[in-house]
């Protein structure tokens, strides 16, 4: 009897344990990166009135050291104006930088990163990346991979191919292999990766995308957990729309010269984003740039925009 009734004890906590575990999302469902934004790496000595470009290498420096201080990195994603000015010697002197990342680095274009008149058009930044990242294996300036079970990564290119412009816009093949990607993802939670933000942290016409809209009516035929990292503003700033997380990150080279950790883990059909906000420890060079910068609250945020934590769900 007493044999018996340890056998039932023994079987109903492993009965317990299990339950416990199953609702618990699996390690594989959990995933860590970077946002890195607006590096706007420079060569040049002469800071602008909001860009301490004269100090780009120590910041980038101190947000390589935090990240590789950092355990468990699946990837840290470049979300454009990497270089200031779009030249050869630049290009080379970021990635050299870059390189030192204990984690695998990739790059969405912006509008500071190629010429038109130039030698560094996007054909020449995508084989330099390709010769210098042994990570960037492709051959477009828009691409997708998967960095784990139930993620699908998809990094645009909002940058216009004639003339230099603030304004972004993605042309109709470009929609058009979105929505195929987008189509074979049903399954995963989409991550996006693009300069330009669909969901602007403030009002700034010739900084938008020119066809948002359009944008807008591919995302809407879909009802995964979606979430879409940007720059280009400078500003922090997250916003939950339906099924759709909009997250705008600050420029390295402004103030508040900050990047985001992110951890997503998965349940279900709920995808839960928890953000860590990581300031430079170049508190001299921070105490500058917000000297610099008219409106730096701005660009700082709210603290619901720096560090907090989202669930966003499958649409009904």
């Amino acid at each position: 009897m007493k044999k018996l009734l340890k056998d039932c004890l023994f079987i109903f906590f492993v009965v317990t344990v299990l339950f416990f575990l199953s609702d618990l999302p699996s390690f594989s469902g959990t995933m860590k990166f970077v946002q890195l934004s607006d590096i706007h790496y420079s060569l040049v000595r002469e800071d602008t009135s909001y860009k301490l470009l004269s100090k780009t290498r120590p910041l980038l420096q101190d947000a390589i050291e935090q990240i590789n201080n950092e355990k468990n990195v699946k990837f840290i994603m470049i979300t454009g104006d990497g270089i200031d000015r779009p030249t050869k010697d630049s290009l080379y002197s970021l990635t050299d930088e870059l390189n030192k990342l204990n984690a695998p680095w990739y790059h969405a274009l912006g509008n500071h990163d190629t010429t038109t008149d130039g030698y560094l058009t996007k054909t020449n930044f995508v084989k330099i990346l390709k010769e210098k990242n042994p990570n960037y294996t492709f051959d477009s300036t828009y691409y997708t991979f998967k960095p784990q079970k139930g993620y699908r990564v998809i990094v645009l290119d909002g940058a216009k191919n004639k003339g230099w412009t603030s304004q972004g816009i993605l042309p109709e093949e470009e929609l058009c292999w979105l929505d195929e990607i987008l189509s074979k993802s049903k399954n995963d939670t989409v991550l996006i990766f693009l300069h330009f933000p669909l969901v602007t942290p403030y009002d700034s016409k010739n900084h938008e995308i020119i066809n948002a809209d359009e944008f807008k009516a591919v995302l809407k035929k879909y009802n995964m957990p979606i979430a879409i990292f940007s720059g280009h503003y400078h500003a922090a700033k997250i916003t939950k729309r339906g099924n759709i997380l909009h997250v705008s990150s600050p420029a390295l080279a402004g103030y508040p010269n900050a990047f985001r950790i992110i951890e997503v883990s998965q349940k279900g059909d709920k995808t839960t984003f928890k953000f860590d906000f990581k300031e430079t420890n170049l508190k001299d060079l921070q105490a500058k740039t917000k000297i610099m910068t008219f409106g730096g609250a701005i660009y700082y945020g709210k603290p619901q925009d720096r560090n907090t934590t989202i669930t966003i769900e499958k649409k009904k």
